[in-house]
Formats: structure tokens, sequence, C-alpha cells
């Protein structure tokens, strides 16, 4: 790979849909209608702005947030669960291997570049139900599960890495996910690394995303180290 600073575009007009729109298109097995969002929903949850990383943090001192009616896209992305409003046409093979699906409501995240070329960094603050030790057990008895939805199919591996270092009381996990779309006759290979954080009930998530299935970068696996230690100290202090 090579640095992406000269293939950048550097108007904020032309590098926001692009950010976006690869971050809708990716995981769900490149089914584009997963940018699509239907009204508002009611936030219950606080909002975790206070406790998110800001774009500075990133890399290249610039990122977008990600809009509100998008970050349950965002986390779709991260998590391999269904897009929101596509639960009832998505299928998992094995049934029992679907990731669980973690509320949009009061959560946050930010979309940037990576430091060598076509990677992408996200973060997302948000709250939970389950704990992180089911994440990683589900991760560890399902290392490969199939998605389908509208008929569009992603095969998704998924291996579980040494954890990172964090805070007192905060559980950290470190997942490394393969995804194959477009079955035999045309397949496009992603893969991903992702750093989890939590603590009582708000979980962090640090992600690094990149075309093919070669390993991280160095250059993008010390700029997600530094990422992920800024929202541990965002989140949790």
């Amino acid at each position: 790979m090579t640095p992406a600073t000269a293939h950048r575009p550097t108007s904020t007009a032309r590098r926001v849909p692009a950010l976006l729109l690869a971050a809708c298109a990716v995981l769900a097995g490149g089914v584009l209608s997963a940018c699509s969002v239907s009204g508002d929903a009611q936030s219950s949850n606080a909002d975790l702005s206070s406790r998110s990383v800001s774009a500075s943090d990133f890399p290249s001192g610039s990122a977008d947030r990600i809009p509100p009616p998008a970050v349950g896209n965002a986390l779709a992305d991260v998590t391999g669960a269904a897009v929101p409003g596509q639960a009832k046409d998505t299928s998992f093979d094995p049934a029992d291997c679907a990731p669980e699906p973690v509320s949009a409501d009061g959560a946050v995240a930010f979309l940037g570049y990576g430091t060598v070329d076509r990677s992408t960094l996200t973060t997302v603050v948000a709250h939970v139900t389950a704990p992180l030790a089911e994440v990683v057990d589900r991760a560890r008895r399902c290392p490969e599960f199939t998605r389908t939805t509208f008929g569009a199919s992603s095969t998704v591996t998924t291996e579980v890495l040494p954890a990172p270092p964090a805070p007192d009381g905060v559980a950290t996990a470190t997942l490394r996910r393969t995804i194959v779309t477009g079955g035999e006759a045309a397949p496009v290979t992603t893969s991903t690394l992702t750093l989890l954080g939590e603590r009582d009930d708000v979980r962090v998530y640090a992600e690094c995303r990149w075309p093919g299935d070669s390993p991280v970068a160095p250059e993008d696996s010390a700029a997600l180290d530094e990422l992920f230690t800024k929202a541990l100290a965002a989140a949790f202090g």
C-alpha cells in the first residue's frame, strides 16, 4: 500500500459524501439501501457526545461526524449486525451467530481516513445492554457466518486477537474480520480490525477498514491504537 495523501480529495464537500457512502455500502453485502433511513427515532438514552472523540483526534486531524439518522448503519458496520430497518430481510447462517444489534439511540460516530491508501477509521460510542464478554464468546463460537440481505450475501470470518490494554475497570477486546461479498464469480474482500472497550453500559468501538485480505498496515495499526486510546479517555476518563 502507498500513502493516500496524494489521492485524497481536499474539498470537504467531496470528502464527506465519499466517506459516508463507503460506510453505508461495505459490510451489508454492498447493498446501498443500507444508507436509507426512515424518520427520526425518539431518544431515550443519554446523548454521548461529551464522551466521544472529536474530529481532531483522527490521524489527519479531521473526520466527519456521521449524521444521527445514519449512526445505526455505522453500528451495523462495526458489529456485523443487520442494518436498522432491514432485520426482517436479513438472515444469518448459522442463525445463532447473528451479532447482537446495538442501539443508535444516544450514540455518536465519526468516520475519517486511515493513514494508507483506501483505508478508513471509524469510532463509535454507544449504550449497550449485553456485556462485551458475550460479543467475544459469540466471535469464538462463530468464526465464520454468512449474512444475506435482499439476496446479497457476505461471508464473514472473525478472529479474536489479544485484547488491548485499558484503564482499570474497562473491559477490552480485539476482533479481526474478513468480509467476502459477491460470491465466487466476482468476490470482493474487505478486512477490518476493531478495538472495543466497555464499562458499565457504554461501549467504545475503534475500527480500521481496508480492501483485501492482507494484514493491517503497520501505519494504520499504530493510528488505530492511538485513536482507541483517545476514545477510551474520552468515554471513561
